[in-house]
């Protein structure tokens, strides 16, 4: 077992304090983002001798993966943990599948576009489905919305352009329709946009308080419109909100077709390839296959392949990708997504039901946790984490604490 030095990306959209106090460390008013505990060679973790842990992986593959793990990956940690905290949305995006980074990344190297470059969507060859398990009240837009419940949205909002947009979301299936309409909500620019973006806002404000009085004046004949309410107030109370925020991004009009998701702590939310979707509010825990293939279609200065996304991304619609936890114990909830890369146990010590073989890390959520393998030990407190490899064989866990494990489902 080794203790993992971590660094941290300072984006603009990330929380002045969040990862400081999960850190237990005085915050500088700057906004830290996300914390990266793990392997990706983009920002890897140190160990106690100065090593990097990817380097540590490549010169001591088996014994740190496990067979296993090194037949299917190769020499490399195949998911990457970040804590991650935003104060405000993250750029609507979109990751590839395997197929589609191998080939992204090669047409960007054939382009002569350097890796790093900000105009580069793909930094490597792997897909990059992901997982976020909230620790605080996280919330976040995933996948598109059932298109019924989308054009009712849309004709709240007594706007012409809102009520165009949803007879063409009726005029066709909803794949077509929701291709259609994305593409050319996203090729709208200069000042007939930043028109639009105003006139929407002002709508979603006078759209949010009629729903307000309808939920505050409805009676038992009205209350199921009285939910459909509700839950749109949510949705333009955000989109007012993005507005003010990216008043010339066409980011905005795509999020009204979006599903809004809302998570509580312990809740999690599964984004696979092709899933468009934003994280806008929260803290939480981050697993995904180590990849840094994002491809971005608003909300954001960065650079933004509109044709790509057009390409790559799911415009079926689907409920709220959330994912229910698997109990293992009286102590630990797993979450394992069908991916090949990575499963997620979060573990309340003590506890000996733990991953028992492959590479395994681990980050503590709270309070004070010994880790114990063989004759050795580590004491984990908040913010603190460790990389145990295979050959560290089982685990044990004792204290009293919250740790979050990070394990590939085959083992080692």
């Amino acid at each position: 077992m080794d203790r993992l030095t971590c660094a941290t990306r300072d984006y603009a959209w990330g929380s002045t304090s969040l990862i400081p106090r999960f850190l237990g460390v005085t915050p500088d008013g700057l906004p830290h983002a996300e914390l990266w505990v793990g392997a990706h060679p983009g920002d890897p973790a140190g160990l106690p001798d100065g090593t990097r842990l990817d380097d540590h992986i490549r010169d001591h593959a088996e014994s740190s993966l496990g067979a296993p793990t090194l037949e299917t990956f190769g020499p490399r940690l195949p998911y990457l943990v970040k804590a991650l905290a935003a104060a405000e949305p993250l750029s609507l995006q979109v990751h590839p599948t395997s197929e589609r980074a191998r080939i992204g990344y090669d047409l960007e190297d054939q382009a002569g576009i350097p890796l790093g470059a900000p105009e580069r969507s793909y930094q490597d060859r792997f897909h990059k489905p992901e997982l976020i398990v909230a620790v605080t009240r996280f919330e976040g837009m995933a996948g598109f919305r059932d298109v019924e419940k989308t054009t009712r949205i849309l004709r709240m909002l007594e706007h012409p352009w809102a009520d165009r947009v949803a007879k063409e979301l009726d005029a066709a299936p909803p794949f077509q329709a929701l291709h259609g309409v994305v593409g050319e909500m996203l090729d709208q620019s200069g000042d007939p946009l930043r028109r639009l973006i105003g006139e929407i806002a002002d709508a979603a404000v006078a759209a949010e308080e009629r729903g307000h009085q309808l939920t505050r004046t409805a009676g038992r004949m009205y209350l199921d419109r009285a939910s459909v309410e509700r839950e749109s107030t949510r949705l333009f109370a955000q989109t007012t909100q993005l507005a003010r925020q990216y008043p010339e991004d066409p980011g905005v009009l795509v999020t009204l077709l979006l599903n809004h998701v809302v998570l509580s702590p312990g809740e999690a939310m599964f984004l696979d390839a092709g899933v468009v979707h934003a994280y806008t509010s929260g803290f939480g825990i981050e697993i995904m296959a180590s990849s840094d293939n994002v491809v971005r279609a608003g909300l954001t200065p960065k650079h933004v392949d509109v044709p790509e996304l057009l390409h790559i991304a799911s415009f079926t619609p689907i409920p709220a990708p959330i994912w229910e936890p698997t109990p293992v114990s009286a102590n630990t909830l797993r979450y394992a997504p069908p991916v090949a890369e990575f499963t997620l146990s979060v573990t309340r010590a003590p506890e000996t039901r733990l991953p028992a073989a492959g590479p395994r890390t681990l980050l503590c959520l709270d309070g004070e946790v010994d880790v114990v393998a063989g004759d050795a030990s580590h004491r984990l407190r908040q913010g603190e984490s460790l990389f145990v490899p295979h050959s560290d064989g089982a685990l044990e866990l004792d204290g009293d604490g919250t740790v979050a494990i990070a394990s590939v489902p085959t083992g080692g």
